[in-house]
């Protein structure tokens, strides 16, 4: 088939119509363009971009995240297979090629690019069309509206955008970041109103990064190479702990909203002197609002005072990349290895430069949390093991098999969800949380998490239910707004286990039109086929 982008002033038709083009979207696309050939699967790309996977390849994530237990990755699926093709550390246009190539099987499955949610018809709290207008980035650097309008008719929706847009704008509960969390614990502005989100990244690109001879631990550092060759590296805590100019940087931008963390980063593919990093951390950015959506209903009306849009976080990042003070902090993320005397790292690198002479970055912002669902009803402060599908207890304490804090989710279960419960930090002053700089944070915004027993052992079993939003009764929602609490979150948010939701989401959506059920009605026998169909498509639903 054809990857089009859709003509003007048209209607589209979709019996199940994906919203967002993450590893979620486009995993939930797949499945249920595989698991329903006679039906019409649309793949609606909100971005201005005309590639697929999201943060993961336009947004520059190109470190996966992935965390091994008992040696193996158990997020498979449409994820395992890409994985698989592309390596841990991988060119981010050859990753976009590759879930291209999976979804260009199936002549069911169209993808409309660079089309926002402008509005929607909803009856009887049922989906029945999305609104959607063009979008593109001006010469500003700002993503406006554009004058293309898209009817999107359908029967079942699927909601993998992230920032929830779909299912905040069908008029479903969801809290904000962390609102969910003990109140002794967030700040006093928090408990009253909205709580913030995790603070978001611009990955930008580097060249002159310097690797040992081969893969090594050098002190704080680790310098990986994946199956197909490619470099990674994770390091440089003691520089942000210890380093006089790192710290300098950071006490005097901090407060402007902007910081340099440890970095992960990787090779932009095998052989590549260009590389991927994440490591500037920019605060108060609400992934809820965007400035094409101002004087609207879209528009948040509860933003923290001083957060910005995503398009102001995304213009301010790139610009600051150019501060020559970044720089001279970034070159101070290095190692000695004591054997040889050589360095490794950051310390001869320069920022790569567009045509324009602008720093290269990702095409949208790394967002690290927008909403999340409950199942039912108001949330706020104390809520987080009470009113999600998956609560932050079972995420930490889910058992070997199927006897831990997340037995209650065996037998909907659609997948595993696995890695480190990551905070990436809420406002500047948490990078001192404990009263100098540390990393990571998380045991110090949430030490009663240290004493429930730290970082999650096992994989968390990923229940049918996080897939249901309050209200709506055609939509699915394995995005950003699944029914996760924020603590647990911090866990499941990387792309591998959103991947998971996705094909779960994608099934759930061929099962739910074959029966005539809403998603929500499905019950256990129908739980049970999409099980069978998840495994049949390569998920793993076993510790």
């Amino acid at each position: 088939m054809i990857f089009t982008t859709a003509a003007d002033d048209q209607t589209l038709q979709g019996d199940i119509v994906v919203f967002g083009g993450g590893f979620d979207g486009c995993a939930a696309a797949r499945s249920a363009a595989a698991a329903a050939p006679d039906r019409r699967v649309l793949l609606v790309i909100p971005e201005p971009v005309q590639q697929l996977g999201g943060i993961g390849t336009v947004g520059g994530q190109n470190f996966t995240d992935i965390r091994l237990w008992q040696g193996q990755v158990v997020t498979q699926g449409s994820f395992g297979r890409w994985f698989a093709k592309a390596g841990q550390f991988y060119n981010t246009d050859r990753m976009a090629q590759i879930i291209a190539a999976d979804l260009s099987q199936f002549p069911n499955l169209k993808i409309v690019y660079s089309y926002d949610l402008e509005d929607l018809v909803v009856e009887e709290q049922q989906i029945k069309e999305l609104k959607l207008r063009s979008t593109y980035r001006n010469l500003k650097g700002e993503v406006v509206w554009g004058p293309g309008l898209q009817r999107v008719p359908g029967q079942v929706f699927i909601d993998a955008s992230v920032d929830g847009r779909l299912t905040r704008l069908t008029g479903n509960e969801v809290s904000t970041g962390r609102g969910d969390w003990p109140a002794a614990l967030l700040p006093e502005e928090e408990t009253l109103s909205v709580a913030r989100q995790q603070a978001a990244t611009l990955m930008f690109q580097v060249k002159g990064v310097k690797t040992p001879p081969k893969a090594a631990r050098i002190a704080d550092w680790e310098f990986v190479r994946d199956a197909k060759g490619s470099w990674g590296l994770a390091g440089g805590k003691q520089a942000f702990l210890s380093d006089p100019k790192v710290i300098a940087f950071n006490e005097q931008y901090g407060p402007l909203g902007f910081a340099l963390k440890p970095v992960n980063a990787a090779a932009n593919g095998k052989d590549s002197d260009i590389w991927w990093v994440n490591g500037l951390l920019v605060f108060d950015v609400d992934a809820r609002a965007h400035r094409r959506d101002q004087g609207s209903r879209r528009y948040p009306s509860d933003l923290l005072p001083g957060q910005r849009t995503v398009d102001q976080a995304w213009l301010q990042a790139r610009e600051f990349l150019q501060n020559p003070q970044f720089l001279q902090a970034l070159r101070q993320l290095k190692v000695q290895d004591p054997a040889t005397g050589q360095w490794y790292g950051f310390e001869q690198v320069e920022l790569a430069k567009d045509a324009q002479g602008l720093p290269v970055v990702g095409e949208v912002m790394y967002i690290r949390e927008s909403v999340h669902s409950p199942l039912s009803g108001k949330t706020g402060p104390g809520t987080e093991n009470t009113r999600y599908a998956v609560t932050t207890r079972e995420a930490q304490m889910a058992g070997p098999s199927s006897a831990g804090a997340d037995a209650d989710n065996y037998p909907h279960r659609i997948g595993l969800g696995y890695y480190m419960m990551d905070i990436n930090a809420f406002i500047p002053q948490d990078l001192k949380a404990s009263g100098a700089y540390d990393w990571p944070v998380t045991k110090h915004l949430r030490p009663d998490w240290q004493r429930e027993g730290g970082q999650p052992k096992n994989p968390v079993y990923l229940p049918f239910e996080a897939l249901l939003p309050s209200e709506t009764t055609n939509l699915l929602v394995p995005g950003y707004a699944a029914g996760i609490s924020s603590f647990a979150w911090a866990e499941l948010r990387v792309l591998p286990n959103l991947a998971v939701l996705g094909d779960a989401a994608g099934v759930a959506a061929v099962r739910s039109l074959k029966e005539k059920k809403a998603p929500g009605q499905l019950d256990q026998k129908d739980i049970a086929w999409v099980q069978e169909k998840l495994k049949a498509f390569g998920v793993r639903l076993e510790k």
